[in-house]
């Protein structure tokens, strides 16, 4: 549970942060990318989609794809952005 409500512009630059430093872990170039733009188009594999869920999941003690969806429902970087957003705020 959070203990501390992130704003919705915080959960976005940690978001975009942790997806530049796991590209820039594995060595890949990291392009780049809007908020419009496939998740896919940011250079994550699915494998680093998982570690990047992870991430995040052990940051905000949160998981939005327990139950509300599944993470193959999110395409875009926005639409990660508001999965985690919506979760926060019903947390």
């Amino acid at each position: 549970m959070l203990t501390s409500r992130p704003t919705d512009t915080e959960i976005e630059d940690i978001i975009r942060r942790t997806i530049v430093e796991l590209l820039g872990r594995a060595g890949k170039a990291v392009p780049d990318f809007d908020d419009d733009d496939e998740l896919m188009a940011t250079g994550l594999t699915s494998l680093d989609l998982a570690a990047l869920v992870a991430r995040l999941s052990r940051r905000w003690k949160i998981d939005p794809f327990l139950e509300a969806k599944t993470i193959t429902e999110v395409r875009t970087v926005a639409e990660l952005y508001s999965a985690y957003q919506e979760c926060i705020k019903a947390s």
